[in-house]
């Protein structure tokens, strides 16, 4: 079991190895951590464009590429999904990941990217509101994972903190649907 100083000359050890690629993961969690606030489903579309850029970016650096694709391409599919939700156009991303992605991929915990960017593809595209979030959640999960297994601060930090705000979120959200019902 880790103890808080153990805990510290590990980041400080991760932090050191490639500081260029933390500090932007670090800084895209920043960006990041704004977006799950938003309720309106355009405005956190346009925040998570920005960050899962700059997480590609992270991702590149420390010589991830396949998550830099995935990521990358996450991007590019957010800011798509905010002018259209067409199911042809969702469906060639989830196609360009697949191919690139499995491609690259050189093990295991690729997959947990390449699950997490789909289930995020379908949630963008063809989700709103809850129903949006929820499914982001679990894509979460999978990026949580994945950035635990393959040492990115930044990845873990921010991917655990869209859970929680995220979760929050949703709380918000459905509680508005309550009050606002008909009695």
């Amino acid at each position: 079991m880790y103890d808080f100083r153990t805990l510290m000359d590990t980041l400080n050890t991760l932090f050191w190895q490639n500081p260029l690629a933390q500090t932007i993961g670090l800084f895209a969690f920043f960006i990041g951590a704004s977006a799950f606030l938003h309720r309106d489903d355009q405005k956190l579309r346009y925040y998570l464009t920005a960050f899962t850029f700059l997480m590609a970016l992270h991702f590149s650096l420390l010589g991830l590429w396949t998550t830099a694709i995935v990521a990358l391409l996450g991007s590019a599919r957010n800011y798509v999904s905010s002018l259209t939700d067409n199911i042809w156009v969702m469906s060639l991303f989830l196609l360009a990941v697949w191919l690139m992605a499995i491609q690259n991929s050189t093990d295991w915990v690729h997959l947990l990217a390449i699950v997490g960017v789909s289930l995020g593809t379908w949630a963008v595209f063809r989700e709103q509101g809850i129903r949006m979030r929820i499914c982001m959640s679990l894509g979460t999960v999978c990026w949580l994972s994945h950035n635990y297994i393959v040492g990115s601060i930044g990845g873990v930090v921010i991917e655990g903190l869209f859970l929680i705000v995220n979760t929050r979120t949703i709380l918000k959200l459905a509680k508005e649907q309550i009050t606002q019902k008909p009695a």
